[in-house]
């Protein structure tokens, strides 16, 4: 071989390598593009319009609790996330290759076809123009689309805000909380149930008319607050009276890295009622281990803390959901350990938790089946009538001469097949309502999940001097001061601001 040939094959050998390279690199801006595109797509159409907030603190807690999941959802995330992304930046990469050698070589290859069958001047314009530089204008606005979906810039905001948190938050250690005369508690999240159900004019009839016939106190005006959109952080933000949001960038944890515990150095509703020698339950259908739920439950002085490998038995995984048990399945555990419960005379908090409604799609139970139920709506008011029949039991068995039911909505419905009709509602409000044989008066209806704390104490006979814990004011108290009141406007725009003191709040030392 001489010299010539030699160089010849080395430089092919260079230019073969070289556009391997350029392909790879197309590949992956494409790629990146069009992932973004996808999950941004995929969170909408599956879970509405979470916050990057909320994607960031489930990111916190890693993998071990997307396993947890709906197997459904996971699939879907990896047809349309990931598988579907790399086949469309494949084939575009083919094409372009393609384009590339029929106008570089006019190549015969097999390949160059899809080229030599189109218009040669209209290539040429896409490819110099267009073509090129393609997976950058793509890759650009794939970022840009998935910055306004996740609300990018209200994120920045939070990093450089002032700090509201730390202007607002009074911590429960400071207040003498006190038991006068105290009742049981019997805490009702229902999935996504909000008042919207009960407009006849959106689905024909009150969808949530058997929990009205149940006639408690109910605020009008529950409306969502930064921080409260999913269910752990409506939980937190009831039981503690702050909102949760992602903590990994701002104290040095590593994302994907499970936190050690959970707000340990907040005090919370299952702290203030284990303090005063109540026993406190949580029985959820879904995993513990999902969004950190069990660990906050069990950081929190819960005495029995149970999920859906807990509560499961002999059900098969047919006779569960993807999520976990259905909700008549769940209610069946919870009368039985009402039951038990009630017969030991010491003072407890029995806290549960639904998923039949959860989105996209609800989950048909067997009971709502039997029922005749086809459609989401059905589901509603199925849940409905099932957390309606569970009160009753209590009435009937003469339970609420020493316990209290507070059923609250965990927060505003996600994606679901009826949220075109919800999105018709100007302003939409989380379904609470308040069922004792005493009597509560109002001091105002508009609330927020952080109010719930103070007046859930008040609810079950404590006192809580000056009716304020954490962000939260007390509803029921006539004593509060409503011109100290969080400005509600500027809560959304600055409570999830960077704050030292709601860090504190996470950092891993024993509480005083």
């Amino acid at each position: 071989m001489n010299m010539n040939t030699q160089a010849s094959h080395q430089m092919s050998a260079h230019h073969r390598r070289r556009h391997v390279l350029r392909g790879a690199i197309r590949f992956i801006t494409y790629l990146c593009a069009f992932f973004l595109m996808a999950v941004a797509v995929w969170i909408a159409d599956n879970f509405g319009e979470p916050s990057l907030e909320q994607l960031l603190y489930h990111a916190q807690f890693g993998m071990g609790g997307l396993v947890d999941t709906d197997a459904a959802i996971i699939k879907s995330f990896v047809l349309w996330c990931i598988a579907l992304p790399i086949f469309a930046s494949l084939f575009l990469v083919l094409i372009e290759y393609s384009i590339a050698l029929f106008l570089t070589h006019g190549s015969s290859h097999w390949l160059t076809k899809p080229a030599r069958l189109a218009n040669i001047h209209f290539i040429k314009v896409f490819y110099w123009f267009i073509g090129h530089r393609a997976p950058l204008y793509a890759l650009t606005a794939a970022t840009v689309y998935f910055g306004v979906q996740f609300s990018v810039t209200i994120f920045l905001h939070n990093l450089f805000g002032n700090d509201y948190f730390a202007a607002h938050y009074l911590n429960p250690a400071e207040v003498k909380v006190e038991a006068i005369k105290p009742k049981n508690l019997v805490l009702i999240y229902v999935e996504s149930l909000e008042n919207s159900y009960k407009e006849p004019k959106l689905f024909g009839k009150n969808l949530l008319s058997s929990l009205d016939h149940l006639k408690g106190l109910s605020f009008a005006e529950y409306r969502k607050a930064p921080g409260t959109w999913w269910t752990i952080a409506g939980i937190t933000a009831t039981q503690c009276a702050v909102p949760l949001k992602s903590v990994s960038l701002y104290d040095g944890n590593d994302q994907g890295e499970k936190m050690k515990s959970f707000l340990p150095k907040a005090i919370c509703l299952g702290d203030i009622l284990h303090d005063a020698g109540y026993h406190n339950v949580y029985l959820g259908g879904d995993a513990l281990g999902f969004a950190g739920k069990g660990m906050f439950f069990q950081d929190h002085h819960y005495d029995e803390v149970y999920g859906r490998d807990e509560l499961k038995g002999k059900l098969t995984d047919a006779q569960m959901n993807f999520w976990g048990l259905y909700d008549d399945d769940l209610f069946a555990v919870a009368k039985a350990k009402l039951i038990e419960l009630h017969k030991s005379k010491q003072p407890f908090n029995l806290t549960v938790t639904t998923i039949d409604t959860h989105g996209p799609d609800g989950h048909f139970s067997n009971y709502c089946k039997s029922m005749g139920i086809k459609t989401f709506e059905g589901i509603v008011e199925c849940t409905s009538n099932q957390v309606t029949r569970f009160v009753k039991f209590m009435q009937k068995s003469g339970y609420l001469k020493d316990t209290n039911v507070l059923i609250l909505g965990d927060h505003l419905a996600m994606e679901n097949p009826v949220s075109e009709k919800l999105d018709r509602i100007k302003e939409r409000h989380i379904y609470n309502q308040f069922i004792s044989n005493d009597h509560f008066e109002k001091n105002r209806d508009q609330i927020l999940p952080f109010d719930m704390l103070p007046t859930i104490l008040d609810f079950i006979g404590f006192n809580v001097p000056g009716g304020k814990l954490g962000l939260g004011y007390n509803a029921l108290s006539k004593d509060v001061d409503l011109s100290l009141l969080l400005n509600y406007e500027e809560m959304n725009q600055d409570l999830l601001n960077k704050s030292e003191l709601y860090l504190d709040l996470w950092r891993h030392e024993p509480k005083l």
